[in-house]
């Protein structure tokens, strides 16, 4: 076994992050190209990348209380091997029912073994530093993991991409089996980072319902940047390079904007901002199809993403009730937005399909967007601290 100690752990979950980020990534922009060759519209492909995205998230507030009970290490490594199980259904050509479901059985385990690492990292701090770290280990993977499959894609079939992707998840299940992870909620955040108010469910229901607003929105980007940048650009692998900028755009801006420029900013205001850039990249796909509307929106939407996703994180582990504890409140606020975040792939794949237009997504995405900045507007009122 590894060494022990929290410090050692940290270091080696977020290079685990990295690898499963380039093993995701390489084979995630692909998947559009893949089931439209085994003849899935893209009505049923909103929908398998749903199931894929979002079925986890919907069966996280069970995963938390199972990772709470038994811990993290049983709940990651178990979570690496039941993706694998699932991702495994894309090597053949199959019913769209077999991909909707072998799609969500991937995704559970993927939940599990992101809420693992997520719950074991934050226990030592909710701070944005960290959180940082963390967004840019997975998005460090998000540049090579797109890149390798593109450079891979010349030269292999999509099975060869998809089994050396499944060989990685491998290595690296067995890797953390001996890796040291803390004991079941034997180690409790530090109550100074947490005891803010004494109305701490209003926060985190606030908190919550803007989350789910963004997987409502983020569930766009897999179904819509395949279909601008083919037609910007004119050949599909180009998914690949908007994967990877919005993978470097998030990686070189997130920790020097949200952790040093924004550092006494309060997180609402942050919130704000990073919804009302949502906007604006919604508006920008009204634009006729080019290379500009290609390059406005994928750079609001990544400014936009590097400024909610951690400080979202940030603030649950701040207000996470104490009567749930971390790794609970996390698994019930990724319940509910898994549940936005399906509903958000299957009704964005239909409003393309229905309007044959990829400016469609906007016509969802926008409302949404406004919905949730109203909800930040009211979260300002509350008194708590960042």
């Amino acid at each position: 076994m590894f060494k022990k100690g929290p410090k050692v752990t940290s270091y080696i979950l977020l290079v685990a992050i990295t690898i499963s980020g380039i093993s995701t990534f390489m084979i995630y922009p692909l998947l559009v190209f893949r089931l439209l060759d085994v003849g899935a519209s893209i009505g049923e492909i909103g929908l398998i990348l749903g199931a894929l995205s979002g079925t986890g998230r919907v069966c996280s507030f069970i995963i938390g209380s199972a990772n709470n009970r038994f811990g993290s290490k049983l709940t990651v490594c178990s979570g690496i091997f039941v993706r694998i199980i699932g991702i495994s259904v894309f090597a053949f050509e199959s019913h769209i029912y077999s991909y909707i479901i072998l799609s969500a059985l991937a995704s559970i385990g993927s939940s599990a073994s992101a809420l693992g690492i997520k719950t074991e990292l934050l226990r030592q701090s909710a701070e944005r530093k960290l959180i940082t770290m963390r967004s840019m280990a997975i998005n460090s993977g998000a540049i090579v993991g797109p890149a390798l499959g593109a450079a891979l894609y010349h030269i292999f079939s999509f099975h060869i991409i998809l089994y050396i992707s499944i060989g990685t998840y491998a290595i690296l299940g067995t890797i953390l089996t001996l890796t040291y992870f803390s004991p079941p909620e034997s180690t409790s955040f530090a109550d100074s980072h947490y005891e803010v108010n004494l109305n701490k469910y209003s926060s985190y229901i606030y908190i919550t319902l803007i989350a789910s607003a963004y997987w409502a929105i983020y569930s766009q980007w897999a179904i819509i940047v395949p279909l601008i940048s083919t037609q910007a650009l004119g050949y599909e692998e180009a998914s690949n390079l908007v994967y990877m900028a919005n993978a470097v755009i998030v990686l070189t801006l997130q920790y020097p904007l949200v952790v040093v420029a924004l550092k006494s900013v309060k997180d609402s205001t942050i919130l704000l901002l990073g919804f009302s850039v949502f906007l604006a990249s919604f508006a920008a796909l009204f634009i006729p199809s080019s290379v500009f509307m290609l390059a406005l929106f994928c750079i609001g939407f990544s400014i936009a993403e590097l400024l909610v996703s951690p400080t979202l994180d940030s603030q649950t582990a701040k207000v996470a009730p104490a009567g749930l504890g971390l790794t609970r409140a996390y698994g019930l606020q990724d319940t509910i937005t898994g549940i936005f975040s399906i509903g958000g792939s299957s009704i964005g794949g239909l409003a393309i399909e229905t309007i044959e237009s990829p400016s469609a997504t906007a016509f969802f995405g926008m409302p949404v967007t406004a919905i949730a900045i109203c909800l930040i507007v009211i979260l300002k009122r509350f008194t708590y601290r960042r």
